[in-house]
């Protein structure tokens, strides 16, 4: 009887994986895709609220048309202040973190402001004091003119 008991036990335990190879493989339960993130928006920071360019800043202004000037190597009087959005930045990078940079925690109140001059158009990401920054520093002189604000382009 011990051996029968034996021999039971035996051909359950072989038997036992053979049974389970017979049946079809269980899906691994898988995330949903997530959204893939358009790379133009990544560096475009948070969302903002669309000011005329003339509530921004006299110091911001100024910077900005400055900067854009000599890169586009134009007058300052060519400078065009198109799209302006009043922003608070995550932190002291304004949207625009360059590796091996220590920047403040705080939240920084700025703008976000499209340039456009005969020679191409960029986006500064702007303190509320007059720092300006581009990310990546890339003009971009073939993209067409951004749409119309309600507000009329000041500098």
């Amino acid at each position: 009887m011990r051996m029968m008991l034996r021999i039971a036990i035996l051909s359950a335990v072989v038997a036992a994986p053979l049974a389970h190879a017979a049946d079809p493989p269980r899906p691994t339960p898988v995330a949903p895709p997530a959204r893939i993130p358009d790379p133009g928006a990544a560096n475009s920071g948070p969302s903002g609220t669309l000011v005329a360019s003339a509530s921004v800043p006299q110091a911001v202004r100024r910077a900005v048309v400055a900067d854009a000037a000599k890169r586009f190597k134009v007058a300052e009087s060519a400078v065009v202040l198109g799209q302006a959005e009043q922003v608070t930045w995550n932190d002291g990078s304004l949207g625009c973190a360059r590796p091996g940079q220590m920047y403040t925690q705080n939240l920084v109140a700025g703008y976000r402001i499209v340039v456009i001059t005969s020679e191409g158009r960029m986006v500064y990401h702007t303190d509320s004091h007059g720092f300006a920054t581009t990310c990546g520093g890339s003009m971009n002189p073939t993209s067409p003119m951004p749409p119309p604000s309600s507000a009329p382009p000041d500098r």
